[in-house]
């Protein structure tokens, strides 16, 4: 099939990956020109912008870092939907609005293009060993079409989850659950930490009980590695703000998702953003006016 992949970060450059080395005729196209030229030497061809991408291809897969980025690539100017022939099916993998999934969906169906929401979960691991987790939804005839695909990088037992949005949907939600109960876990840490307790057997008891349940990034949090960032915080910010407007529309209070944002937030702005989204641990320190010391070797 003839592919266009545009945004080739992390997860989008892995995935393209994966769609070229299973020989697919793949066409590519990112603001970066060294991540461009990866996808070269491995095989693909490069445009210059996404109406390029679009005319070369049947599909165009999007793996994009806002809903604007998504906006501005599919409608924009020298967007997809500008192309002299734009491609019959758009693909996009990235986490986005609902609200911009709805438009996106439109403005395609309008100019006889089909658009599926498809964001992807598992992250940089996950796409490099093209074992993703994938949530498509649209039209379900346009889904089979690419399903091949998305196959390349996605897990087997994938499938259609319904009507437009509904994928977007979900992976907001997911991202929601796993984001506000890390902070959870930080929380009593610090709590605990400047309470004076003994941390190591204070953090054996936590995994042999119910709490151990919030606890799968506890080793990286209480080493605070977070410096090597596969997930930013910055990134968990604007994900926690899509997912609190999504919940606006539908009209569902989500106070404890409000309150964490408030915590991702505040560290954007004390410049933690790059780090990885566990790093938020500095802002409630910072409010708490404490520091946990990382435990010696001995410990």
């Amino acid at each position: 099939m003839r592919v266009g992949f545009i945004g080739l970060g992390n997860i989008g450059g892995a995935c393209a990956r994966h769609v070229v080395a299973a020989g697919h005729e793949l066409t590519v196209a990112d603001l970066d020109r060294g991540a461009r030229q990866q996808l070269v030497a491995a095989g693909a061809a490069e445009a210059a912008d996404p109406a390029a991408v679009a005319d070369a291809c049947e599909a165009v897969l999007l793996s994009l870092p806002s809903p604007e980025a998504s906006r501005s690539v599919v409608t924009g100017s020298g967007g997809l939907l500008s192309a002299e022939s734009p491609a019959s099916v758009v693909v996009d993998l990235s986490t986005n609005s609902s609200g911009v999934t709805r438009e996106l969906h439109e403005a395609c169906a309008a100019s006889g293009v089909d658009f599926i929401d498809c964001p992807v979960s598992g992250g940089s691991v996950g796409a490099e060993a093209g074992n993703l987790t994938l949530m498509p939804s649209g039209d379900e005839e346009a889904f089979n079409k690419v399903k091949d695909v998305l196959m390349c990088f996605g897990k087997e037992d994938t499938q259609w989850l319904g009507p437009s949005g509904t994928g977007t949907l979900v992976k907001l939600i997911n991202n929601q659950v796993f984001l506000v109960g890390t902070q959870v876990f930080e929380e009593g840490y610090l709590m605990a930490a400047k309470a004076g307790l003994d941390l190591p057997r204070f953090l054996e008891v936590l995994r042999a009980s119910s709490a151990g349940f919030y606890m799968l990034l506890s080793e990286m949090i209480v080493n605070r590695r977070w410096d090597d960032s596969t997930y930013d915080l910055s990134l968990a910010e604007k994900d926690l703000r899509l997912a609190l407007e999504s919940a606006d529309q539908i009209g569902t209070p989500l106070p404890l998702t409000r309150a964490a944002h408030g915590v991702l937030a505040r560290s954007v702005e004390l410049g933690l953003g790059r780090n990885f989204f566990i790093g938020a641990l500095e802002a409630l320190e910072d409010e708490a006016g404490f520091t946990i010391p990382v435990p010696s070797q001995e410990d």
